[in-house]
């Protein structure tokens, strides 16, 4: 039983398939497999492919299988991390990018090495494909659009076949022309174009296809369904950031509110109350006679002659009862107390102020549609 939920797990990283080679790497027998498929919870895919019965089906499937017995010893993950893995081409890869009208009757890979297959309806390519010419579709390694097309027109496709080929790569923006005349000017001998004139031999096909105008105006035409693409792009993407400075809008208010009612709190505090009547009470006893009066002794301490006089009448005015009210106020300001509660003011109103600041910044912005031009494509 464990053996039977291993392989359940195993083919449900691979599509629901599982080979019987990989069935015996679990613990599962190839007579367990057999069993398996005769009381329905397998079904046979090909000689040595099972399907796990109520595995979501796909028109994918038989391409899957023969590409896992291709190498039926190995796991898909395995393989996919290979530099150079069996990958689907040609008609096939054809098929999965949906080029042309072509009837893919046979299953068609690509390898680095030797390999042998006896199903009749599967085809090996010999040949080497460079990293940047596959890519994984569908969970398969399969050939880039331009890989495919180049390995089509190598194997000397037909023309009319090739022409659809040619023209669904360049009107689904999948190449462009500069890449399938690159790809063409290598074999235009074999379609009855001049040697290497890959321009021509693409004219030449567009027009087989359907499309009647030289190769600027094609990309043109090609490139309208691209610009609408953009546009609905463009338009979802604003629709997303107006939505986001929405809610800035919204959280400013939130933001601001907790820091108002603090300095709020604050400014109404006892203790700033009580900094304020201290300070204009220092005002007051600065303007006050008794201070003035101090500051006509110090004048006359230094311009006249009775120094000594004048020096005990100043001290008694040090030592008396206002002064020192005076200076217990001054120590009062400049205590720790009073310094923390004028530092959390401050920050306070720095806080209001910068609130303040962000939400008179805030505009919103005009938004203006993008200019896109298709006067000469409706005319064409």
């Amino acid at each position: 039983m464990p053996g039977v939920l291993d392989l359940a797990d195993l083919a449900a990283e691979q599509w629901g398939l599982v080979t019987t080679s990989q069935a015996r790497s679990v613990g599962v027998s190839p007579q367990a497999v057999a069993r398996l498929s005769n009381q329905g919870a397998l079904e046979r895919m090909t000689h040595g492919v099972y399907r796990v019965t109520g595995a979501p089906p796909s028109q994918l499937d038989n391409l899957r299988a023969a590409w896992l017995a291709l190498d039926p010893g190995r796991r898909a993950s395995e393989r996919l991390r290979d530099q150079a893995p069996a990958v689907v081409s040609h008609r096939s890869a054809a098929a999965i990018h949906e080029l042309g009208d072509l009837e893919a009757d046979e299953f068609e890979f690509t390898s680095a090495e030797r390999k042998q297959t006896r199903r009749p309806d599967t085809r090996i390519h010999r040949g080497y494909v460079d990293a940047r010419e596959w890519a994984v579709v569908d969970g398969l390694p399969v050939t880039t659009v331009i890989r495919t097309v180049a390995d089509l027109v190598a194997a000397h496709l037909d023309g009319g076949h090739l022409a659809s080929v040619v023209r669904d790569a360049l009107t689904r923006r999948q190449a462009d022309d500069r890449q399938l005349v690159e790809v063409l000017r290598q074999h235009a001998h074999h379609y009855n174009a001049r040697i290497g004139d890959g321009e021509a031999l693409l004219s030449r096909l567009l027009q087989e296809s359907g499309i009647s105008e030289p190769i600027e105006r094609a990309v043109e035409l090609a490139g309208a369904q691209a610009r609408d693409e953009l546009r609905l792009r463009w338009d979802a993407g604003q629709s997303m950031q107006m939505q986001q400075l929405s809610e800035q809008l919204v959280s400013i208010p939130r933001a601001i509110a907790p820091a108002a009612r603090l300095s709020e709190q604050i400014a109404n505090s006892p203790g700033v109350m009580a900094a304020a009547e201290t300070a204009a009470m220092m005002q007051s006893i600065a303007n006050s006679p008794v201070m003035k009066a101090a500051a006509e002794i110090g004048e006359r301490v230094h311009a006249s002659a009775g120094l000594q006089e004048h020096a005990k009448q100043y001290a008694a005015l040090v030592d008396s009862s206002t002064m020192k009210a005076m200076a217990d106020l001054a120590r009062s300001a400049l205590s720790p107390a009073m310094q923390r509660l004028a530092k959390q003011f401050a920050e306070v109103a720095e806080v209001s102020s910068l609130a303040q600041t962000v939400s008179e910044a805030v505009v919103i912005p005009e938004i203006a549609m993008p200019q896109i031009v298709l006067g000469e494509i409706e005319e064409g």
